[in-house]
């Protein structure tokens, strides 16, 4: 086994007994059964073709996010990440990989992002990402994730009774203490794990995955996605 995929091996393991020994809050309870049983709120954002954003809280078991989170890290593609969220309901059954994708193409289109991007090859050397028009997977650890738009305009209109506008989203910026970004196109993958490390996305479509303790997951589509950090980058 080279260097380079025991640094992965060694990252992946680390991140999993970080999850696995991560204690967690009470976010209410419910009865059933003349019992308590512990809820724990996740937070789940549907990113449009539009860059509207709609977020939607869910309150599950701690169980059941336990069993999501290692569902989706155990997950390589972003169609079995959109089957583990439709299994948990958390998502339309009727979204798909070829949608996404098409929406994706249409915001890049929006923002002025051609499919001759996708030929652009970046010299840039370890470990800084530089992407367009492709699949993405990111997971971050300890850390944050902002989408950067028309949120604070948009929270003061909502204060108006009976307004309840979604977010306009032009960016989004994602980081943490321990991160992989995986971008996958026809030719070629790309894997960068840092520590730590920040990722940025320009038309993202797809679903951000907000977890307790500040675990955030990304899957779907992005129009542009530059990442670096300190680590390295894998390329298939």
């Amino acid at each position: 086994m080279s260097f380079n995929k025991k640094f992965v091996v060694l990252g992946v393991v680390v991140l999993f007994i970080a999850l696995v020994f991560t204690p967690t809050t009470h976010a209410g309870y419910v009865n059933e059964f003349n019992s308590k049983e512990e809820l724990i709120q996740i937070e789940i954002s549907e990113y449009n073709s539009d860059g509207i954003i709609e977020n939607k809280i869910f309150s599950l078991t701690k169980k059941e996010v336990n069993d999501l989170k290692m569902e989706l890290l155990n997950s390589k593609t972003i169609e079995k990440q959109l089957f583990i969220l439709k299994e948990h309901e958390l998502i339309p059954e009727d979204v798909n990989t070829e949608d996404l994708e098409n929406d994706m193409y249409k915001r890049a289109a929006s923002l002025g992002i051609t499919k001759d991007a996708q030929s652009e090859k970046s010299r840039i050397k370890l470990p800084i990402l530089l992407k367009f028009l492709k699949k993405v997977n990111i997971v971050f650890f300890g850390g944050v994730s902002l989408d950067i738009g028309l949120k604070f305009i948009i929270r003061i209109i909502n204060l108006l009774p009976f307004i309840n506008l979604p977010t306009l989203d032009f960016a989004d910026i994602c980081g943490g203490l321990f991160g992989v970004t995986t971008t996958r196109g026809i030719l070629s993958n790309n894997t960068l794990i840092t520590f730590p490390g920040i990722v940025g996305m320009i038309g993202f479509v797809g679903y951000r995955i907000r977890f307790p303790f500040l675990m955030h997951i990304y899957t779907g589509f992005s129009a542009v996605t530059f990442g670096l950090g300190l680590g390295i980058q894998i390329k298939d």
